[in-house]
């Protein structure tokens, strides 16, 4: 989504804003971003101060060490240097990019390997930059940003939703255009045509400057050559190359990537770095789930009256009659499957499978070589769509390569449902082990896998399947202890059995939520476990707590930032927002931005058959009781760590945080957390 940020600090800026309301500068047209993002919000800070000369334990570490930076470097070097993957929970203030940069390009300089820093944001990708410029002061490094096709493209951006076009389409419009330049054919892209004539100065650009994704975006626009292009001719002559997690979890992503940095045939050339790592595996799953709509079926359906010939997928079944069984299939399992009311049955064998096999006299072989011929005449017709200028994939090709995913997934590592929503039955595939990314990363000798909440250590190495032997560390903030407070109570909870048998719950913690926001004069965050919470509680919030109000708004990342800024710019605001959303992650909140946190509840995954199938499954690998540790409390634990770890971003920073939950009694080592009577009283002499 593009915003109006400020050049000069950052700051999200409403629309049509004339000066920046954070630090005053003046705006103007180029103050336009398309990289926007919740993170990177707010002024920058003081900037650390580089050391004259090189450290012989740490010889990339540009800055004076602190804290327990050198053992971090040290314990990093000699885990690469063993080949091993290294798991480090490493607290806030430690440096954790600048520390796995400084170690990482020690082990690769020796060992003539590229570093692969996988990012989250933008904004961390550009913190990457911002550090090899700062190492490069004292070596020889050098280091690139990369992003998507839909972020860097000049040629097609102002085409009609060129937003909402999909990568694969946008990868396909580029192709012809590109094929067309290679040979020498009108109708080609002028961006793509001066690439060899502008490599040089581009690579030098880089070279020097280290610029953030969006710096190189425009200089090479400027210099009218394609950024997504160039990137990909110059990573290879990097030495950290900065890319989004999809461009490892995507297997077909991550093979470009892979031939792009020329370690097609050698993976064991990478030096993986994994920034917050804690979303690795969700992101990892997230990644091979996927789901057939109705909409998507109906769609290819009458797509096939626009296919000359009535063509056939096997034998005498049309194309059409193959289509329209498979919604019959999926509708007739729904009425077979699901009583009164039910929205959802967990498909445990091939129903629809066996359905369509029947139903066509077909064995396994012959349905998977029918699915193909959708493929194929799905393809011919993006084809024909693509040269009509409908910058379009043919629904047929879509459903067709879902189907084949379908059939693929009929294994335990994916919980196979059919739903039912207000718009009708779909068929929902969601992966609960992430073999793919497992397998990648059991392909690499050593990476370094990071983050501030990721404790306990062995289960996120375990569900990554990770083998030869992690090793494991963790390392304090060096930041002053008694900077931070976080305390609970034991009277109120959000668990729903017993917020269902006492009637009076829901106003104890609003209330507690009202006395709390007013007895401080200080920026205060809420964070509730879900959006439901918040709104079932934001009437009497609205009319009983004394201050200015903000409130992340669900679906309208727009209004959300818009309201984040205006809070951080005021020192005595109180932010709504849901643990485990971008604010409870990846904002930092330095000095008086934030002070105090209101955590309402304990954010336990909603139950679902995925949640149990993942719990029934660890519970058979590691023993009884292991599911519900793996998939309910620890998420639920690293939430409540990063929603407290926005309070103390720098040595300055002072915070408190109070859990209006009874539950949290039973993480009082893990969150460092202490029983209290008088929550308000506690904060007020706090702050005093």
């Amino acid at each position: 989504m593009m915003g109006m940020f400020c050049r000069k600090c950052k700051s999200l800026m409403p629309p049509n804003s004339k000066r920046c309301i954070a630090c005053g500068a003046t705006l103007n047209p180029n103050d336009i971003s398309n990289q926007s993002s919740l993170d990177g919000l707010g002024p920058k800070r003081k900037p650390v101060e580089l050391v004259a000369e090189e450290n012989k334990d740490a010889p990339y570490l540009p800055y004076k060490p602190r804290g327990c930076q050198l053992d971090i470097i040290s314990d990093i070097r000699m885990a690469l240097d063993e080949g091993r993957h290294i798991i480090i929970e490493s607290g806030t203030g430690t440096g954790k990019t600048i520390v796995s940069l400084s170690a990482g390009l020690e082990h690769a300089k020796k060992t003539g390997k590229k570093i692969v820093y996988l990012t989250r944001t933008i904004s961390q990708s550009n913190q990457v930059m911002r550090e090899l410029k700062a190492i490069s002061k004292i070596k020889p490094v050098s280091g690139l940003t990369i992003t998507g096709r839909n972020k860097s493209c000049p040629l097609f951006r102002g085409t009609k939703d060129y937003e909402s076009l999909s990568p694969k389409v946008l990868s396909m419009m580029c192709e012809e255009k590109r094929s067309k330049s290679m040979k020498g054919a009108a109708g080609g892209c002028r961006y793509f045509d001066r690439i060899k004539t502008e490599v040089d100065d581009v690579t030098n650009y880089v070279m020097n400057n280290f610029p953030t994704s969006d710096e190189l975006d425009r200089y090479c626009e400027k210099n009218g050559v394609c950024p997504y292009e160039m990137k990909k001719q110059l990573m290879k002559k990097f030495d950290v190359v900065a890319v989004p997690y999809v461009h490892i979890l995507s297997a077909d992503i991550r093979s470009n990537l892979m031939a792009n940095l020329d370690l097609e045939d050698n993976p064991e050339g990478m030096l993986l770095i994994v920034d917050e790592a804690h979303n690795l595996v969700d992101a990892a799953r997230d990644q091979e789930s996927f789901i057939i709509n109705r909409d998507l079926v109906d769609n290819a359906i009458d797509e096939c009256s626009t296919m000359k010939g009535d063509p056939t997928v096997w034998m005498e079944v049309t194309l059409k009659d193959f289509l329209g069984y498979f919604k019959n299939s999926i509708r007739n399992v729904a009425t077979e499957k699901l009583g009164l009311n039910e929205k959802e049955v967990v498909l445990t064998d091939d129903y629809i499978e066996q359905r369509m096999m029947t139903k066509f006299g077909m064995k396994s072989q012959d349905l998977e070589s029918a699915i193909e011929r959708v493929i194929d005449f799905g393809e011919a017709r993006t084809e024909i769509l693509m040269e009509r200028g409908d910058n379009r994939v043919s629904d047929i090709q879509s459903l067709g390569f879902l189907m084949r995913d379908w059939c693929s997934s009929a294994s335990d590592r994916f919980v196979r449902s059919l739903k039912v929503d207000q718009d009708g039955e779909y068929l929902s595939a969601k992966c609960i082990d992430p073999y793919e990314i497992s397998f990648f990363l059991n392909s690499i000798p050593g990476a370094i896998h990071m983050s501030g909440t990721l404790q306990p250590l062995d289960q996120y190495a375990r569900v990554l399947g990770l083998k030869g032997n992690p090793r494991f560390r963790i390392y304090p903030s060096p930041f002053p202890p008694e900077n931070r407070s976080v305390l609970y109570v034991n009277d109120v909870t959000t668990q729903q059995k017993e917020m269902q048998k006492d009637g009076s719950m829901q106003h104890r913690l609003e209330n507690y939520i009202a006395m709390l926001c007013n007895s401080v004069q200080k920026n205060t965050l809420v964070f509730f476990t879900s959006y439901s919470f918040m709104r079932m509680m934001r009437p009497y919030l609205e009319t009983h707590v004394n201050k200015s109000l903000y409130w992340e708004e669900s679906r309208n990342q727009r209004k959300t930032m818009e309201n984040l800024a205006a809070f951080r710019n005021g020192r005595d605001g109180v932010f709504f927002s849901v643990m485990g959303g971008s604010v409870a992650e990846g904002m930092d909140f330095p000095g008086d931005e934030l002070c105090f946190a209101i955590i309402v509840g304990i954010p336990y995954p909603p139950p679902s058959s995925e949640q149990r199938a993942m719990s029934a499954m660890f519970d058979q690998r590691y023993g009884a009781g292991k599911g519900w540790i793996y998939t309910s409390e620890v998420p639920a634990l690293r939430k409540m760590k990063q929603a407290i770890g926005r309070l103390i971003r720098t040595e300055t920073d002072r915070g408190m945080a109070v859990i209006l939950d009874n539950r949290a009694s039973r993480y009082v080592k893990q969150l460092d957390a202490k029983l209290t009577d008088d929550p308000a009283g506690e904060a007020t002499r706090f702050f005093r």
